[in-house]
C-alpha cells in the first residue's frame, strides 16, 4: 500500500473509534433523542477538526503533509472527549460547541504539533516525549479537559443507556479502528505492523483484565460497562508505543493502566456519583501509565535497556506539563461559559 491508502485507512479508522466511542460513552451523556446526541457528538468532533485544519498550517507549516488528515480526525476525536464533561453538566449545544472549539485551537493544536512535528516547534523545558500515536494530544489533553469540568462541579443529568448487543458491537469495532490507527500512524505497512497489531491486541486484553481484577476485588462484580472501560484503557495505555512495546511489556503495560484507571475512577465515581470519571480515567490516567511505562520498557530506548532515566524524565515531564495546561484551560473556558448559560436560563425562567 502506497501512503495515501495508508492515510484514508488511518482517517477512516479514527472515524471508526469516534463513532464507536460515541456509542460505548453513551452512559455518560445526558438522556436525550439518539439524532440529537449524536448530531452534537458530531458538531463537538466538527470543532475540533476545524482548529487543527484552520490553525495548523498558520502555527506550523510543517504538517501539511500525510499526517495532516489523520491528526485532523484525532483532533475530532480529542474533541468529543474532552466535551463529555460538559454535557453532562448542563452546558448546552452552544456552550459545547463554543468550548470544544476554544480547548480545541488553545490545547490540542499546539499538543499534536508537539507530538507529530517535533521539528516544527520545541517542547518547554528541553523534553522531547516519545508518543507514536498522539496519546498526549488525544487522551492526557482530553482527559485533563474533562477533569477540569468535573473539578467545578455542576448539576447531574439523567444519562443514557445502551443495550448489550450494541455495546458489544461497538466494543468490536473500536478495538478494530483503534488499532488500524496505531497501523496507520507509521504511514507503510512493514516489517513493524505484525508488532503493532500484536501489541494492540494484548494491551487491550491486558487493560480488561487489569480493570476486571480490580473491580471483581473491590466490588466483586463484573459488568459489560467495565469490560469496555478496561478495553478502552488498555488501547490508551499503548497508544503512545505500539511499535517500542514488545508484547509482554505491552501487556503489563494494558493490566497496569487498566488497574490504575479502575482504582481511580472507582473512587471519584463512588465519591461523586458522576459517571464522567470514567473518561478521566480511562484516558487520562490510564495514558499517562502507558506512557510513564514506555520510558520504562520501550525497546533499545527505555531505562531496562540502557539504564538511562532520560527517556522517563521526558514521558514523566510531558504528561504532567500537557495534563496541567489542558486542566487550567478548561477551568478558564468553562467558568465563563458556565456563568453565561445559568445567565440565560434565568432569563428564560424570568420571562
Amino acid at each position: 500500500m502506497n501512503n495515501w491508502s495508508v492515510v484514508a485507512a488511518s482517517v477512516a479508522a479514527i472515524l471508526v473509534v469516534l463513532v464507536s466511542l460515541a456509542v460505548v460513552d453513551a452512559r455518560m451523556l445526558p438522556a436525550a433523542p439518539w439524532r440529537r446526541s449524536v448530531l452534537l457528538s458530531l458538531g463537538c468532533a466538527a470543532a475540533g477538526a476545524l482548529a487543527w485544519v484552520v490553525l495548523a498550517p498558520i502555527i506550523a507549516p510543517e504538517v501539511l503533509g500525510t499526517l495532516f488528515a489523520p491528526i485532523a480526525a484525532l483532533a475530532g476525536v480529542a474533541s468529543y472527549l474532552a466535551t463529555i464533561a460538559v454535557r453532562a453538566v448542563g452546558g448546552g449545544v452552544v456552550a459545547t460547541i463554543v468550548f470544544a472549539l476554544a480547548w480545541s485551537a488553545i490545547v490540542f493544536v499546539p499538543t499534536a504539533i508537539l507530538t507529530f512535528a517535533p521539528y516544527a516547534a520545541s517542547w518547554p523545558i528541553g523534553i522531547a516525549p516519545v508518543d507514536h500515536g498522539g496519546s498526549l494530544a488525544v487522551n492526557v489533553s482530553a482527559g485533563a479537559a474533562a477533569m477540569g469540568v468535573l473539578l467545578l462541579g455542576g448539576p447531574r443529568l439523567r444519562t443514557a443507556t445502551i443495550g448489550r448487543v450494541t455495546g458489544l458491537v461497538a466494543m468490536v469495532a473500536l478495538c478494530l479502528g483503534w488499532i488500524l490507527w496505531l497501523v496507520g500512524a507509521e504511514l507503510a505497512i512493514d516489517d513493524v505492523t505484525p508488532g503493532i497489531l500484536l501489541n494492540g491486541l494484548v494491551g487491550a486484553g491486558g487493560g480488561v483484565v487489569g480493570w476486571l481484577v480490580v473491580q471483581r476485588l473491590s466490588h466483586k462484580s463484573t459488568t459489560l460497562n467495565a469490560v469496555a472501560a478496561g478495553l478502552v484503557s488498555g488501547l490508551v495505555a499503548v497508544t503512545a508505543g505500539a511499535p517500542l512495546f514488545t508484547p509482554v511489556s505491552a501487556i503489563a503495560a494494558g493490566i497496569l493502566a487498566g488497574g490504575a484507571a479502575c482504582i481511580f475512577t472507582l473512587r471519584r465515581v463512588g465519591s461523586s456519583r458522576r459517571q464522567q470519571w470514567f473518561v478521566v480515567g480511562s484516558h487520562l490516567i490510564a495514558g499517562a501509565v502507558g506512557i510513564v511505562v514506555l520510558g520504562l520498557l520501550a525497546t533499545s530506548m527505555g531505562f531496562l535497556f540502557t539504564g538511562s532515566i532520560a527517556l522517563i524524565i521526558n514521558q514523566v515531564a510531558g504528561t504532567v506539563l500537557v495534563t496541567l495546561y489542558s486542566t487550567a484551560v478548561s477551568v478558564a473556558l468553562w467558568l465563563p461559559l458556565r456563568w453565561l448559560v445559568t445567565l440565560a436560563a434565568q432569563r428564560v425562567t424570568a420571562t
